[in-house]
């Protein structure tokens, strides 16, 4: 018996915009997955009603600024910026079998709430919610003195997050308010 559709394809991600004047599209991806395309020859774009439909990569590559990834992206079928033009805000989906194999674990996304913010040595508050922002996630942080501080999940402010100690090491946060 014949898997429904929904079940054979997973979103992995959204076309945001044209790049460059040769068909290049910026791919946002949904999940930390690097070598996303590495393996990934074929892709399916999802059109205005709702179909998918089937586009094969002829390049990809990966750029990390901050904690996201965004990859440059060209489809064969896509000569020119006009076409590329025409794809921005598309959904790409893969085969939900091709996706699961590089999702393991470690990508997967780290629960934040339970972590404590510090400046240097000093200690600033608790992560008590992330809040999803198309630009990027917004830590909600409780100070000491029950004081709401949100920080934007960038390089600008935060400058490493150490899992095993479940630290965040900030900068900058004189910036967001007076501490």
């Amino acid at each position: 018996m014949l898997e429904p559709i929904e079940n054979q394809y997973e979103k992995i991600g959204y076309i945001a915009r044209s790049h460059g004047i040769q068909g290049e599209v910026v791919f946002i991806p949904e999940m930390y997955a690097p070598a996303l395309f590495d393996s990934l020859d074929l892709v399916r774009l999802e059109n205005a009603r709702g179909d998918l439909i089937p586009a094969r990569i002829e390049s990809a590559r990966v750029q990390e600024k901050g904690n996201r990834l965004s990859f440059f992206v060209k489809f064969e079928h896509v000569t020119d910026r006009t076409q590329a033009e025409k794809l921005k805000h598309t959904s790409v989906f893969a085969e939900a079998e091709a996706i699961g194999s590089l999702v393991d674990a470690e990508d997967e996304v780290i629960d934040f709430t339970t972590f404590e913010v510090r400046v240097d040595d000093t200690f600033i508050g608790s992560v008590r919610e992330v809040i999803d922002n198309p630009a990027h996630p917004i830590l909600k942080v409780i100070t000491d003195d029950q004081n709401q501080l949100l920080i934007p999940f960038v390089d600008e402010y935060v400058v490493e997050v150490d899992e095993e100690s479940q630290i965040i090491q900030c900068q900058n946060l004189d910036q967001l308010a007076d501490l």
